[in-house]
């Protein structure tokens, strides 16, 4: 198999995904909830005694420091099992920092280091050298997979049961751009490799 091959391989992966990303994004936004995820994920922290707070921002997410979990004004405001299912993933977030902030300062060290490894190694290009920042960027990457299912099964918990399960589908959507993502990478990596070859 020629290196071209592995790493278009690679980029189907990759594109596959977002396609089936798209596809539950779209159905589960149409599924209802009565009521809003922002509200929803203030009274899940101010029940989980995390000290966080909800507060809108361009993009979703927790900021450690200054215990705030971030939601767009669409989440913070949506009613449907997408939007609550994204804001109960951050907040499931929130409550590892209650429990394990070493864990989370590791796995946020982790992403850091593996977004600069695969900038270099996009920058740097087929080589063993750009093959080897990408395998390190997206073995990262990988790394941090049992967080982000740890943070969806906290998630979960503070659901009502009626809503476990549609949401549950969401979130190992979401989630799947840990799996995805880096195998997707990985075989562009080894496609870099053997295309010098």
């Amino acid at each position: 198999m020629n290196g071209t091959l592995l790493a278009l391989t690679g980029l189907a992966l990759v594109a596959g995904y977002a396609v089936h990303l798209a596809f539950t994004v779209l159905r589960y936004r149409g599924v209802p909830v009565p009521l809003e995820a922002g509200p929803f994920a203030e009274e899940a922290l101010r029940k989980g005694l995390t000290g966080f707070r909800v507060r809108v921002g361009r993009r979703n997410g927790v900021r450690y420091p200054e215990r705030s979990v971030y939601l767009t004004r669409a989440v913070y405001g949506g009613r449907s099992v997408y939007h609550l299912a994204v804001a109960v993933h951050e907040v499931g977030h929130a409550l590892q920092w209650r429990e394990r902030p070493e864990m989370v300062r590791a796995a946020q060290g982790a992403l850091t280091l593996a977004l600069g490894l695969l900038v270099l190694g996009f920058l740097v290009g087929p080589s063993p050298l750009g093959a080897a920042f990408l395998t390190g960027g997206y073995g990262l990457f990988l790394a941090s997979l049992p967080l982000e299912v740890d943070a969806n099964r906290r998630g979960l918990e503070v659901l009502p049961p009626e809503w476990r399960e549609e949401a549950r589908r969401v979130m190992a959507a979401l989630t799947g751009s840990y799996v995805a993502v880096p195998l997707g990478g990985l075989l562009v990596a080894v496609g870099f490799l053997v295309g010098w070859s």
